[in-house]
């Protein structure tokens, strides 16, 4: 189990100033049945309308594993241990926040998690707010053009934080780390995220992006209405989930909204 002292450690380049963006929340790694359990009390007794979400695995999709599963309410963020835990972690309280259509979960393209959520773990992904149709949005209203292809989520994240060069900085830096130990492109390994502990640079990469997800999608709010963004995003996770072959693959890039 991975300790709060080696995540205070792997986050500090994550800290923000008193406005309280994007690293401002406590990071808590939970390996235990009680611990979600824990977790999805406290979210659900805050009464909040929203969490953000994300997912790192080995070729994430039916066809291979969810290894961690990040969630934060934006002030707390928890990383849930599903190497270690398994459909445990589901029973425990995971499902049912998912599931629910009373709380949004905010995410980037969802399609391939809802895929692996659903056939490996039985969990249906409900109520989605996708930052990536609403990044595409935002180009389109402020920009005036519409690209063939979705953005991915680092061009997202390059221009929410064009004008904070700092968080930039800092951002780059924990992405880079943990690429370079993941990525097959750089030497990395998809399996290092199997391996426990984890080393504590994937940590901060895991709890870098959930961390802000909630911040985009207020700023774009105005580009890709809650109403709008959901119902499009429910098409696009049927249609994930629902499809003979997995959610992965060149044209998952070609816009489809």
């Amino acid at each position: 189990m991975a300790d709060d002292g080696c995540l205070s450690e792997a986050l500090k380049g994550l800290n923000v100033d008193e406005k309280g963006e994007e690293g401002a929340t406590t990071t808590h790694f939970i390996d235990t049945k009680d611990g979600v359990s824990k977790m999805a009390e406290a979210i659900l007794s805050k009464k909040a309308p929203e969490i953000a979400i994300d997912f790192e695995g080995v070729d994430l999709c039916r066809d291979g594993e969810l290894c961690i599963a990040q969630i934060s309410d934006g002030k707390s963020t928890w990383i849930v241990d599903i190497t270690t835990l398994g459909d445990t972690a589901f029973e425990s309280g995971l499902r049912d926040l998912f599931e629910r259509t009373d709380l949004l979960k905010v995410g980037f393209d969802g399609r391939a998690d809802a895929d692996a959520l659903f056939h490996l773990h039985k969990t249906k992904l409900n109520f989605f707010y996708d930052i990536q149709i609403a990044s595409c949005k935002r180009q389109d209203s402020q920009e005036g053009r519409r690209d063939r292809f979705v953005h991915g989520l680092g061009k997202a994240t390059t221009r929410f934080l064009l004008n904070d060069p700092k968080r930039a900085a800092e951002m780059t830096r924990t992405k880079e780390v943990g690429l370079g130990l993941f990525a097959p492109e750089r030497g990395g390994s998809y399996d290092v995220w199997k391996q426990r502990p984890m080393n504590p640079a994937l940590v901060a990469y895991a709890a870098a992006d959930v961390a802000m997800l909630l911040k985009m999608k207020q700023a774009w709010l105005i580009h890709s209405s809650l109403h709008d963004n959901t119902n499009t995003s429910s098409t696009r996770l049927k249609k994930a989930v629902s499809g003979a072959r997995a959610a992965k693959g060149r044209s998952m890039a070609m816009k489809d909204f």
